[in-house]
């Protein structure tokens, strides 16, 4: 699918979420969803994970990221792009004392509809959330939990 339609995504200057979605598949035909986000310093990135329908991109644009992918570290710093494919376990995380700052490519669309039904999720407790509950909503976008340790 061609998307005939240029767009332009403003900057936003006062968000406060580490991660927004600027296209998802409904700006994009389906075929890609792009974001950024802000990592704050010593901080986890998700649990290990698998995707079994997209695959992933990250390009870091300022900090250091550490990515492990398919049992591989990588510091993946300013500049530099890293590729995770579907089927592929694996997590990241920010290990420096530096904000990270990043853009994120997944092909083909359709996570941005997890992350939105998480937050929304997230947004309703009054309590911890349950991370059952978290699996489950993973499960039906075809992410799964992945063995190894954390990060961080």
């Amino acid at each position: 699918m061609t998307i005939t339609q240029p767009f332009l995504i403003p900057a936003d200057e006062q968000r406060h979420e580490p991660w927004r979605v600027l296209a998802g598949g409904e700006r994009t035909g389906g075929l890609v969803t792009i974001g950024d986000a802000r990592v704050p310093p010593r901080t986890p990135g998700p649990g290990r994970h698998i995707h079994s329908r997209e695959d992933e991109a990250i390009y870091v644009t300022s900090g250091v990221l550490t990515v492990d992918v398919g049992g591989q570290h990588h510091q993946v710093g300013p500049g530099s792009l890293i590729w995770l494919p579907r089927g592929i376990p694996h997590t990241f995380a920010n290990l420096s004392d530096e904000p990270v700052c990043t853009v994120g490519v997944i092909t083909p669309s359709g996570l941005e509809k997890m992350f939105a039904e998480i937050a929304a999720y997230i947004a309703a407790l009054t309590r911890p959330p349950d991370p059952q509950t978290i699996t489950a909503i993973n499960a039906k976008y075809g992410v799964s939990p992945a063995d190894g340790p954390p990060l961080l």
